[in-house]
């Protein structure tokens, strides 16, 4: 069908699957198979419930700094500033998956070092070499 990303092309979200599976089981029911479009149907509502329940998780501040690239401070900072929902209690804050937003890549910040880099910086000279010479 059209509009069905390929593997390779692009990264296909299970937010997108939904819409898809809906149009499948739309497409089937047009064309005359009821039983597989039902199918897709009931797999399309299985998986909105899933995306729910997993969008309604609260995570820590630890965890939600884990999941979206940010350090903790600053998602503490949002939800002080009342940017971010508190799921939590005051002193205990917590944020739902749903709410928090992913940090983007390649944007401001300290580059990525290169592997000949990082290999040059983890070197150790000996303590030998250190030491004056008399």
């Amino acid at each position: 069908m059209d509009g069905v990303p390929s593997a390779a092309s692009e990264l296909i979200r299970p937010a997108d699957l939904l819409q898809l599976w809906q149009q499948r089981a739309d497409f089937l029911h047009q064309y005359g198979d009821p039983n597989s479009a039902r199918l897709w149907r009931t797999a399309a509502v299985e998986l909105e419930r899933a995306l729910e329940a997993f969008g309604g998780e609260t995570l820590t501040l630890a965890d939600a700094a884990k999941v979206s690239g940010y350090s903790r401070g600053y998602i503490r900072k949002q939800i002080a500033a009342g940017d971010l929902p508190n799921a939590g209690r005051k002193n205990q804050p917590r944020v739902r998956r749903a709410d928090l937003k992913a940090k983007p890549q390649g944007g401001r910040g300290r580059p990525p070092r290169r592997a000949a880099q990082q290999s040059e910086t983890k070197q150790v000279t000996p303590i030998s070499k250190l030491r004056r010479s008399t």
